[in-house]
Parts: C-alpha cells; structure tokens; sequence
C-alpha cells in the first residue's frame, strides 16, 4: 500500500479530479492550501502595490492510500498532464511506502 500525496494549483483541481475518477480513485481527501514562491530578486510585478514579494498561489492537496500498481499509474498519468500544463506551476506528487494501516 502507499500513501499518494498531490500538490497543484486550484486552477488543475477539476482535471485531477477526473483523472482520479479515470483511475478509480473512490476515495481520497483535499484540503485548500496556500503556497507561496520567494524569488532571490523579485520584480516589480512580484512585490506588488503594497511592497509584499509573497503572493499566494490558491492551491490544493488530496492524498490516498492507494495499492502499489494504482499509485504508480496514478503517478504516471501526472507526469504526462505535467507534460502539457504550465512549466512554471508542475503539479507535484509523491508516494510512500505505507508499512501497516488500520
């Protein structure tokens, strides 16, 4: 068993939704998070009119405890939608190794 956690922008929340009913994912948790980004130097666009160089990205996080071959293919099918989604905002995944559930 694994437990699979995904991390995206609000805005890929109905896809991965479908993927998750494509791969019959019956069950899986979401909570709204917000992510920020802090650049080395950032722009003016990226302080803003109030001075603040962290702007909220509205984001999402479901996870799952899966079986082995559907967390794989789970994993799979993200990599290929992160192949044609925006480069800068990948939508993040990663699984682990679920030794023993109740």
């Amino acid at each position: 068993m694994k437990l699979v956690a995904v991390m995206s922008l609000d805005s890929n929340r109905k896809a991965l939704h479908r993927m998750y009913r494509e791969h019959s994912i019956q069950v899986f948790s979401e909570i709204d998070i917000k992510g920020y980004h802090h650049t080395q130097s950032p722009s003016a666009a990226d302080v803003g009119w109030f001075g603040h160089a962290s702007h909220p990205a509205y984001s999402t996080l479901t996870w799952a405890f899966l079986p082995a071959d559907q967390a794989e293919q789970l994993l799979d099918a993200i990599a290929t939608l992160n192949a044609d989604t925006d480069p800068e905002h990948p939508i993040r995944a990663f699984q682990m190794p679920v030794d023993r559930s109740i």
